[in-house]
């Protein structure tokens, strides 16, 4: 196969640089790969008097013993080795293998299963990366999103939790644990119980992954609900009970959407959804100007997402009426006064929205 071609070894960067594989190799392709990768990983003896780590190329990690090759003045030779006299095994990864664990995608789930198969058992030791794979792996699963898949993800993370001694690799097992927990609920499809999970997270804040999952959900939540009150209360604006729940629900939908673009900018499809959806928010709500202050922001941040070209059309309607002069606000507690009634802001020179009071996830 053209990717198992020469192999250029340059020492000193920890990393073998080979032809790169094909973008999606099938499993087979990866099960021959592993049989014609350069002799660069490393077995360390419990028993010093055995010599110096060796240098070989793992074959395949099962029960209790690792199949190795090694290159030998009469040829190549295979040996299987007992886990009990190994003190430490350790991969060098490929290019092609540090590419599949730094792109966690659906797409890679074949060959990373392979590689977590064939290595999955050396986790015990402190020098294998199985648990980057299996980390990999189980995000690759959660991103593929079907129930077999999620369960997939739960069992290799349970395994890494369990046998890594990683303590790092344990905690990373643990965060993508609950983002997988969080789209079970989710799928489970009872509304209430997923609300209060994603307020959880939103809360703790120790996953990325999961954080962004749940502000998303709690921003669509909010402006839906939004939507509810609003429909249901066409004179809120007047009513002393509805207006100061109307304005949680505002205030609450824009900072969950705004979270992805203030906090992980450099996160591009969640930040530009979601700078997407502060305009809905403000254009529903009659913010007309505030909308395309965010589009934008959307534009110039992010221009070539699906969010800032599903836009487009939008931004450009409202750039024509705002040359037209009809840029007009629609009248909201923004322009028409506070939650207590004050007066506003002169409706033609709209400000800011109010800032978030005491529920704000980013605190006071």
């Amino acid at each position: 196969m053209n990717f198992l071609r020469a192999i250029i070894l340059v020492s000193g960067l920890g990393v073998c640089f080979a032809p790169p594989l094909p973008a999606a190799p099938t499993a087979e392709q990866i099960q021959a790969f592993l049989k014609s990768r350069p002799e660069l990983d490393e077995i360390t003896w419990k028993d010093p008097a055995r010599g110096a780590p060796l240098k070989v190329r793992i074959v395949h990690a099962s029960g209790q013993n690792l199949i190795v090759d090694k290159s030998l003045p009469a040829g190549l030779a295979t040996r299987t080795i007992p886990f009990s006299e190994l003190a430490d095994v350790s991969f060098q990864l490929s290019p092609r293998e540090l590419t599949l664990h730094q792109e966690p995608a659906a797409a890679s789930i074949p060959p990373l299963r392979i590689y977590w198969e064939t290595r999955s058992a050396t986790l015990r030791f402190a020098g294998s990366s199985a648990g980057d794979t299996g980390l990999v792996l189980a995000k690759s699963l959660r991103l593929a999103g079907d129930p077999a898949s999620l369960a997939e993800a739960g069992k290799i993370l349970d395994q890494i939790r369990g046998q890594d001694p990683a303590k790092h690799r344990v905690e990373l097992a643990h965060a993508e644990q609950i983002t997988l927990d969080f789209l079970k609920i989710r799928q489970g499809g009872n509304i209430e119980e997923i609300d209060k999970f994603a307020w959880e997270i939103t809360e703790q804040a120790n996953d990325n992954d999961a954080t962004l999952l749940a502000t998303a959900f709690l921003a669509d939540r909010h402006f839906d609900q939004l939507k509810v009150i609003e429909e249901a209360n066409p004179r809120w604006i007047e009513d002393d009970e509805v207006r100061p729940v109307r304005e949680r629900l505002y205030h609450l939908a824009l900072d969950f959407a705004l979270y992805p673009s203030l906090f992980m900018g450099t996160r591009h499809a969640e930040a530009s959804a979601g700078l997407k959806r502060v305009a809905e928010v403000h254009e529903y709500t009659g913010a007309k100007r505030l909308a395309k202050h965010a589009l934008e922001d959307l534009v110039a941040l992010y221009p070539e997402s699906p969010a800032a070209k599903e836009s487009a059309p939008l931004l450009a309607r409202l750039k024509q009426l705002e040359a037209s002069g009809k840029l007009a606000e629609a009248t909201t507690a923004e322009t028409a006064g506070d939650e207590n009634g004050n007066p506003s802001e002169d409706p033609a020179n709209p400000a800011p929205p109010p800032p978030p009071k005491r529920y704000n996830i980013f605190g006071d």
